[in-house]
């Protein structure tokens, strides 16, 4: 009896370290990543600076590899939220693709729509994260489906910005992808964002335009 209990005493614990922990690494990164703590490196010339500078690196980095360490807890609603603040980081968390990765094909269904969602967000490459987007866009979860959508607009962003460097063979299939994900965005009980639904059909666009161009 005295061992269930010990036990189910370190589950509770480490759970609720887990959700310390991430909520914490998740505030830090807001602080740094605030207007009014961005670093001019060009006109840091004191050694004040120079030190703010690499500890805000420093601070990163280990939050960076902080949180794909809690991709692996046992803990859902960790996993879901180290993800999510990764996804927050832009590309500054570029190096935990590989960890994002692993997490589209994680058990829980939640956990694959927010790693794909910070693959997305990172500029990483979306060939596996982007069917676990689409199949999110149908979730029964208004925020989960609204994340979905936003993500995948970043992706049609992405491939906007680099489309004169596509094959002709990557174009096709980007152009596929993001259709095919606008028919499912265009059903209107999905309550899909309209500013999401735009920014795909701007971004496609272009890709026609190049598509035809080529």
């Amino acid at each position: 009896m005295k061992s269930i209990y010990l036990n189910f005493s370190v589950k509770a614990s480490a759970t609720a370290i887990s959700y310390r922990f991430v909520s914490t690494i998740s505030l830090t990164l807001l602080c740094f990543s605030s207007p009014l703590l961005v670093i001019n490196t060009a006109s840091a010339q004191t050694a004040d600076n120079t030190n703010l500078e690499q500890t805000a690196v420093a601070s990163i980095n280990y939050a960076v590899s902080t949180l794909m360490e809690v991709l692996r807890s046992e803990n859902v609603e960790a996993r879901i939220n180290a993800a999510r603040a990764l996804g927050g980081m832009g590309t500054q968390a570029k190096i935990a693709e590989p960890a994002l990765t692993v997490a589209l094909y994680d058990k829980e269904a939640r956990v694959r729509y927010s790693a794909a969602s910070a693959i997305a967000n990172l500029g990483g490459d979306t060939k596996n994260a982007f069917p676990v987007l689409v199949k999110a866009l149908e979730d029964e979860s208004k925020w989960i489906r609204h994340d979905a959508a936003y993500a995948l607009s970043n992706i049609a962003l992405n491939f906007q910005g680099k489309v004169r460097d596509l094959s002709a063979e990557e174009l096709n299939q980007t152009v596929t992808n993001l259709e095919n994900s606008l028919k499912v965005m265009q059903d209107s009980k999905l309550e899909i964002p309209p500013q999401a639904i735009k920014s795909i059909n701007d971004s496609l666009d272009t890709l026609k335009r190049e598509k035809q161009r080529q």
